[in-house]
């Protein structure tokens, strides 16, 4: 059985369709990102999956429970956790504060314990830096904290949206590193919408492009970002080999 199956979901906004018809399916452990344009329907697709945006037709499952209808809530409680777009830290609460908002849906109290510090050895400048407010870290600090969060609702599965986002190579770089191992030691299933096509193929996965709220290519990420494909998802069928 695959870890997500997504079929034929559609999602509007008002009158504006974000997705029409998507499906896809994500096997145990696989590393798959999903690409595209601006205006493509990634963040959307992500919404979608963690019950954030309600969809207007279609289906999706997780390990066999359909989790179209439910609410984020009780779709964290079935294993799938989403670190959002900007962060959304609390920057007012200390680090450990804001770790401690991701164990709200437990009640495993050693197990929280023992896995608060393991994020802590995951990132070791969260553990230097715990007692200081969550709004004094750098960009980097915040998406490691985010991530960290998500960690604490204890996740088989786990959608990232745009980790890069504001940050310099150097620190996405490092990013990168810690999701790949963390998915590797934890055996994680790992959707992250990330727009450079170059840096999902040096990580390595799966990728999905999506152009208009519809899928358009579904492969390899080193291959796709050698295809005509990328060119034609961003700019259209007649891209020139001229590609910003």
């Amino acid at each position: 059985m695959s870890k997500l199956g997504v079929h034929d979901v559609a999602v509007r906004y008002g009158k504006v369709p974000a997705l029409t018809d998507v499906s896809l399916t994500v096997e145990e452990g696989e590393r798959l990102f999903i690409s595209g344009p601006n205006g493509a329907g990634k963040s959307s697709l992500l919404k979608a999956i963690c019950g954030a945006v309600a969809t207007t037709h279609g289906r999706i499952e997780m390990d066999g429970d359909v989790l179209s209808g439910r609410s984020p809530e009780a779709i964290a409680r079935l294993g799938l956790t989403m670190v959002p777009e900007g962060r959304e830290i609390f920057g007012t609460l200390t680090v450990e504060e804001n770790l401690r908002v991701g164990t709200g849906i437990r009640r495993d109290t050693a197990a929280i314990e023992s896995d608060i510090k393991e994020v802590y050895e995951s990132f070791p400048v969260l553990g230097e830096r715990r007692h200081a407010n969550a709004g004094a870290l750098s960009g980097g600090q915040q998406q490691m904290l985010a991530i960290g969060r998500g960690l604490l609702t204890n996740p088989k599965l786990m959608l990232v949206d745009e980790p890069s986002l504001g940050l310099a190579p150097n620190i996405v770089d490092q990013v990168y590193e810690t999701l790949v191992n963390l998915q590797r030691d934890r055996g994680l299933t790992l959707i992250v919408v990330e727009q450079s096509s170059a840096r999902a193929a040096r990580v390595g996965g799966r990728m999905l492009l999506l152009r208009g709220g519809s899928v358009v290519g579904d492969g390899d990420s080193a291959e796709f970002a050698q295809s005509d494909l990328i060119k034609e998802a961003y700019f259209g069928q007649d891209a020139k080999e001229d590609q910003p």
